[in-house]
């Protein structure tokens, strides 16, 4: 195992995503970032802000979106737009991003599915795109799903997308009482490399 930087972890070339079957072990490797570095997180799926307004998570620069479909373009120019004050910018879930528009689609859109694939990476690389410009990683979190057949699966329409863009791709679980970081590709770093992350508690 070795030393954990999360510096050296996180590509600025590109798109990092983080796939998680554990939301505890996601959190806890999230929150080992927000300590440090200044970050915009844009929690779709609120955990992140639970634990935060509870004092488990400590982070002191961190700016925490919540959106919801009505607002989430307009709190999403508003990140765009001041990305260059940060130092990170977080997306969890894109699982629960699907969740917030799949209801949105299913009213308007004949093919759901594939209008929130299309905007989603529109999303994405205007992320990226303004990331990578000024130096900022972006990391996108994805969570597995567990298959009836046995083991774990990442949908196949955030699968498809998030490995075609990805310059960097972790994965994070649990193991014993340990918290572990495991590279699976990534622009200068080994795949295989793994790490122990900090718990929350």
């Amino acid at each position: 195992m070795e030393p954990y930087n999360h510096a050296s972890v996180l590509s600025a070339r590109g798109l990092n995503t983080l796939l998680f079957s554990d939301p505890y072990a996601k959190l806890c490797f999230t929150s080992s970032l927000v300590s440090s570095l200044r970050t915009v997180y844009i929690d779709l799926d609120t955990a992140f802000s639970a634990y935060l307004a509870a004092g488990i998570v400590n982070a002191k620069s961190v700016d925490v979106y919540l959106p919801s479909e009505g607002r989430f373009m307009a709190m999403f120019q508003e990140v765009v737009a001041h990305m260059p004050r940060y130092s990170l910018v977080i997306l969890d879930s894109i699982n629960s991003f699907y969740a917030v528009y799949y209801s949105h689609y299913r009213r308007h859109e004949k093919r759901a599915g594939g209008s929130i694939n299309h905007l989603l990476s529109v999303l994405l690389m205007l992320l990226v795109r303004q990331g990578v410009t000024h130096g900022i990683p972006v990391l996108a979190t994805s969570m597995l799903r567990f298959r009836k057949e046995g083991g774990w699966k990442q949908s196949p329409a955030s699968r498809r997308l998030l490995q075609k863009k990805s310059a960097c791709r972790m994965e994070v679980e649990r193991a014993g009482n340990e918290i572990v970081l495991k590279v699976l590709e990534h622009d200068a770093i080994q795949a295989g490399a793994s790490y122990t992350v900090t718990p929350l508690c």
